[in-house]
């Protein structure tokens, strides 16, 4: 049965007049049968009290004489009476001196016996019966109440009739008359179907009357004449859209064209600058270097002294190169960082020991004015070394001869800090805010007088944040300026390899194979070789490489990968392929360095990058690393992970044989992923800038046989887990668990004794 709310307005309105109707007349028959049951009862009463009065008239003599008899021939004579039930007269002493009762008509119709059936009620008058003031005794009358009751229930009926009558007609007059009102409002429902439908809003709907809903109509109408209007001028705009798009995406696509192209001259400037101007800078800057450093023997003071000029005006021009190339390179993302953790003082130290000759260059001298001992950070050392020499250099420049320029090493805030105090006239105030932007210079005469291309602090701020550390400064007008730069600690549990006597050659010393078809380039290297004891054959091809290598046991390689017979990457992937070369320590030399080692990819370990130019020190040292026979390659791992803290305990529970890199976000994961190769990859999934789960596809993508052990303290979804190694919960790993999940021996965890 349908809700009265779902009925049709022609339903409802024939109910409503009908329910109204009725309500009506039932409301007046009550009025209507109250009033006249009030009226009949008192008229009842009346009645029966004159009645009363008469009979005690006529049976006065009865009592006064004592007539019982004709008393109650009296009272008999009431039978005439239908409403008279019965009647006692009483003497004066109280007793009963007549008595009559009379039976109901029992010949009556149905609705009269059920009217007597429920209304037994009756009226009883008494009336007293005096001569003078002598009373002579007392006559009862009782009469019944159905007869009025009958008249009532009758009048009751009738009404009732009535209004069954008047609410059947209120029903079919509505019906008749709903066609006013939901006739109008149908044909308005239609038109608005027919509109969706078809989508046609010039139809319009038939207005019938200036009614209210004449009004919905004519506001209906208004509407689709609103629509109608607007999806022309929608239609007219359409389609003009299509051909602004398709020449605003000509004028784009042309545009990305001239910016592509603009990126491919500038990436083919800047390669051809890389090659063209290091690998012969390289040559000349190291020849300088060895006359300089007495090869040739004793030199006149004025050779020396123009040695002096060129060996400083190469090194400048090699500043100049390298950080119009390492801005590039940053900015595009595609600077390697090969980040370890080792101590921090002995790199500090080492720059300062690096850096002295510069600041001579300027009367300045450099001086360790606080030490921080037995601190560790994870950062790349030549980077490192790199913040240090700008640091260093700006200091120089803009202190006063004879000033000395002091470093401290402490701590601020739970991380470490390195300041470098110089004693300049400070940085000015209008141009702090702008002091890390590139090429930024406080007066364009500091170009002419101090050198340089305004990129150091730049470069700076970029290698120490990709590092994850911050970079700043504070300066008073006068008092000079102090540059520093923050590094989060890390704990050093990491063993790194010790160094170990090299191989053996035929005459007892470690034979180098240099491969380099400059020959400028290959006699330096040769020469910085032998002056680090070391034997060396030089060949200019990648075949006449692949044949030395077979031929003899070489300690290691020194390898440009630009020859003339085809690139030094196929040298290697030979040499890697084949039984006999294939654990044979190589120290890429080239001015493509990076570039290389992106296309090489993980697969090729022992080998050392360095790029063009080099210093010796830097060389010797990537040499000796290199041919450590008892090297263990430790299991490069990626955490990201924005909990320090458990990372330093991640770490700890890893122990000896891992080297550790830290991505505290997504980008920065994604960079690292892109950047370098990593073994394992241990995921959280709460990053700050995003779901752990997002990194999986660059993993998938670049380190296809990297293993990923998800350390979360989330739940994880069953199905998701098939898409990783190992899921351990942070709340439960164990250091066995965490070893086992990277694939790892036992042992070489701290708390190996501890494992069951």
């Amino acid at each position: 049965m349908k809700n009265w709310r779902d009925w049709s307005i022609a339903r409802k309105l024939g109910w409503l007049l009908a329910f109204n109707t009725g309500v009506v007349v039932l409301v007046v028959a009550m009025v209507f049968t109250v009033g006249t049951a009030f009226s009949r009862f008192v008229e009842a009463r009346e009645q029966v009290s004159a009645l009363a009065g008469m009979v005690g008239e006529n049976v006065r003599a009865a009592l006064a004489f004592d007539d019982p008899d004709s008393a109650l021939r009296t009272l008999q004579a009431l039978q005439s009476k239908e409403e008279v039930a019965d009647a006692v007269l009483t003497n004066a002493k109280g007793e009963v001196f007549a008595q009559v009762s009379f039976q109901d008509d029992e010949d009556n119709d149905t609705l009269e016996s059920l009217v007597r059936l429920f209304s037994g009620g009756k009226i009883k008058v008494s009336h007293q019966i005096v001569d003078g003031s002598v009373p002579l005794g007392r006559v009862d009358l009782s009469i019944r109440l159905s007869a009025i009751w009958i008249e009532l229930v009758r009048g009751l009926l009738q009404m009732t009739l009535i209004a069954v009558s008047l609410g059947a007609l209120a029903v079919l007059l509505g019906t008749r008359l709903h066609r006013f009102l939901s006739v109008p409002i149908l044909d308005l429902a239609r038109v608005s179907n027919e509109v969706s439908r078809e989508q046609d809003f010039s139809l319009r709907a038939v207005k019938v009357a200036n009614d209210e809903v004449g009004a919905l109509v004519d506001g209906f109408n208004g509407m689709l004449s609103e629509i109608e209007a607007r999806d022309e001028a929608l239609r007219q705009e359409r389609a003009t859209l299509e051909q602004r798009v398709e020449q605003r995406t000509a004028d784009l696509s042309q545009a990305m064209e001239e910016a592509e192209r603009a990126n491919r001259v500038k990436s083919e400037f800047l390669s051809t600058v890389s090659h063209e101007l290091r690998t012969p800078l390289t040559a000349i800057a190291g020849s300088i270097g060895l006359l300089s450093g007495g090869a040739l023997g004793a030199l006149p003071p004025a050779i020396q002294g123009m040695l002096d000029i060129a060996q400083k005006n190469s090194q400048r021009l090699t500043f100049l190169i390298n950080d119009l190339l390492d801005m590039e390179k940053l900015l595009a993302g595609k600077l390697h960082f090969d980040m370890v953790g080792q101590e921090l003082m002995p790199l500090v130290e080492q720059s300062l020991a690096d850096n002295q000759a510069y600041g001579g260059q300027y009367g300045v001298r450099y001086v360790l004015a606080r030490r921080l001992n037995g601190v560790s950070v994870e950062v790349d050392a030549q980077r490192l070394q790199q913040v240090m020499a700008n640091l260093l250099s700006n200091a120089a420049k803009f202190s006063p001869a004879n000033a000395v320029v002091t470093v401290e090493v402490g701590m601020h805030q739970g991380r470490v800090r390195v300041s470098v105090h110089d004693k300049g006239e400070g940085v000015p105030a209008e141009f702090q805010t702008r002091i890390f932007q590139k090429f930024s210079q406080a007066d364009a005469s500091d170009t002419r007088q101090k050198g340089g291309t305004g990129l150091g602090l730049a470069i700076t701020r970029e290698l120490v944040e990709r590092m994850d550390g911050e970079v700043g400064f504070y300066s008073d007008t006068g008092q000079g300026a102090c540059f520093y730069f923050e590094l989060p600690l890390w704990n050093p549990y990491l063993s790194r390899p010790a160094p170990i006597p090299a191989l053996a050659g035929l005459d007892n010393r470690p034979r180098v194979l240099v491969v380099e078809d400059d020959t400028d380039v290959a006699d330096l290297l040769s020469m910085m070789l032998r002056e680090a004891n070391y034997s060396v054959d030089i060949v200019v091809s990648g075949a006449e490489a692949l044949a030395y290598a077979r031929r003899k046991p070489y300690a290691a390689i020194s390898l440009d990968l630009r020859l003339p017979d085809g690139s030094g990457l196929d040298v290697i992937r030979t040499l890697r392929a084949e039984p006999g070369t294939a654990l044979m320590p190589i120290v890429v030399v080239a001015a493509k360095m990076d570039e290389g080692r992106r296309e090489l990819g993980r697969d090729f370990p022992g080998i050392e990058w360095l790029a063009k130019p080099i210093d010796q020190a830097a060389f010797i040292r990537a040499i000796d690393r290199s041919i450590d026979p008892d090297a263990k390659p430790l299991t490069r791992v990626l955490h990201v992970e924005d909990d320090r803290e458990l990372h330093e305990a991640v770490r700890e529970m890893a122990g000896r044989g891992f080297e550790f890199a830290l991505a505290v976000t997504l980008r920065e994961a994604r960079a690292r992923v892109a950047l370098q190769q990593f073994d394992v990859v241990i995921l959280d999934l709460a990053l700050p800038d995003a779901s752990g789960w997002a990194l999986l596809p660059d993993i998938r993508a670049n380190q296809p046989n990297a293993r990923v052990v998800v350390l979360t303290g989330t739940y994880v979804d069953p199905d998701l887990v098939e898409q990783v190694d190992t899921v351990l919960h942070k709340s439960k790993v164990s250091p066995q668990a965490l070893l086992e999940a990277m694939g790892a021996d036992r042992q070489t965890s701290r708390w190996g004794e501890l494992m069951p």
